[in-house]
């Protein structure tokens, strides 16, 4: 099939694209892992050849092929992070790749392609990358958690410092070698466009908008909070608020929380804590069918994050499924949700707010519908995964000539 597509191109219009990133779904469930697989399987299904390279993964599995797509997880290198030893091995593999099988372009994601920027000069292969975040959202992240949660105080000097050298050696230099840099968020171009105005395209996340099935009004309502678990996600909140629900509320209300993390155990005994296991089912990381049965289940997201985040994934997966999504009004979130129309936005880190919109939600069933509904439109008419690989295939392809 994708050599049938490859006969139909004109040769200079098909690539041998390298995509290089620090973590893929692989080593754990996450937005951007999901939206690297989603660009990569996108490109091979439009006749392209595509390789990753990317860290060690902690089962040992050096490589595998998924959707035609070539993964080369590097032994030897510390799993989902950069390292002195990921620089080297990337450099080893890329000479060795390039020799096989040349490289037409690098596509990478985020800092990826931090390891080979001399190497792509010399060879004259194009680099273009694509940005989540930067270091400088991630100590804004900090401080807005250090805000919320007394425990990082005492990181307040040690972490802007070790943030701020990253940005400077290693988020520039990857700008600055980019021939073409796209963001997922137009939220991200002030912070982008220093040293690079001319390059920034921005391309939103896409996903695979699914099948919907008629959602049930029977009780108990399900809820859903999805992503990594980390203290930053918030879902900690989303918890609590169960717990603070009126008796005849709660009694009808099951939150699912779905992914892995450390912060799973804490949360785990929050909700014991709490009295109110019954009400919360923890799920860990689902396969896609199990996490499609919880989204068609499901008619509330929870998303109370404190992170910057860019555009999560999780987002658009709840308004695709057709779910009404309650937010933190942080980072790239409000540039996708209209407040009140597709979505509810509130402060991050205010307990009080979310507890009184979950409230209001599940107190007005017709308000669940209206939301859900404008959610499933804004999702279908902006934020599709073919949308998405066409305009990043057009800003690669463009970046060859």
């Amino acid at each position: 099939m994708i050599e049938a597509i490859k006969s139909q191109l004109p040769h200079r219009l098909y690539m041998h694209i390298l995509v290089m990133t620090r973590i893929m779904p692989g080593h754990s469930l996450g937005g951007m892992q999901k939206q690297t697989m989603d660009l990569c399987s996108g490109f091979v299904q439009s006749g392209h050849d595509v390789t990753v390279i990317t860290t060690a993964r902690n089962d040992g599995v050096e490589f595998e092929t998924i959707d035609g797509v070539n993964i080369c997880y590097l032994s030897g290198s510390k799993p989902g992070y950069y390292s002195r030893k990921w620089n080297s091995l990337c450099r080893k593999k890329i000479i060795k790749l390039h020799q096989e099988s040349p490289i037409d372009i690098i596509h990478s994601q985020s800092m990826g392609a931090i390891s080979v920027l001399k190497w792509a000069k010399k060879n004259s292969i194009p680099i273009v990358s694509t940005w989540h975040g930067t270091s400088l959202t991630e100590i804004s992240t900090f401080f807005s958690s250090a805000s919320y949660h007394p425990r990082y105080w005492h990181w307040l000097l040690i972490m802007p410092i070790t943030l701020l050298k990253r940005y400077i050696t290693m988020d520039l230099a990857v700008r600055k070698a980019s021939k073409k840099i796209t963001l997922v968020s137009p939220t991200l171009e002030k912070n982008i466009k220093f040293l690079a105005k001319d390059k920034v395209v921005t391309i939103p996340n896409g996903i695979e908008i699914p099948a919907l099935n008629n959602k049930s009004n029977q009780k108990p309502i399900h809820c859903i909070a999805i992503g990594r678990i980390e203290k930053e996600k918030g879902i900690h909140y989303a918890i609590k608020s169960i717990a603070n629900l009126p008796e005849e509320l709660r009694n009808d209300v099951v939150l699912n929380v779905v992914g892995q993390g450390g912060y799973l155990s804490t949360l785990q005994r929050l909700a014991r804590d709490l009295k109110i296991e019954d009400f919360i089912k923890f799920h860990g990381r689902a396969d896609d069918e199990t996490l499609t049965e919880i989204y068609h289940n499901s008619r509330i997201h929870l998303m109370p994050t404190t992170r910057q985040e860019g555009l999560p994934l999780t987002i658009l997966e709840g308004m695709a499924y057709g779910l009404a999504t309650i937010a933190s009004d942080i980072g790239g979130i409000p540039g996708v949700i209209t407040n009140d129309i597709d979505g509810i936005l509130t402060e991050p880190g205010n307990q009080n707010q979310l507890d009184q919109m979950l409230s209001k939600l599940l107190s007005n069933s017709d308000m669940i519908e209206s939301i859900g509904k404008a959610a499933r439109n804004t999702a279908e008419s902006r934020y599709s995964k073919q949308r998405m690989v066409d305009e990043t295939l057009e800003v690669l392809l463009n970046a060859i000539k």
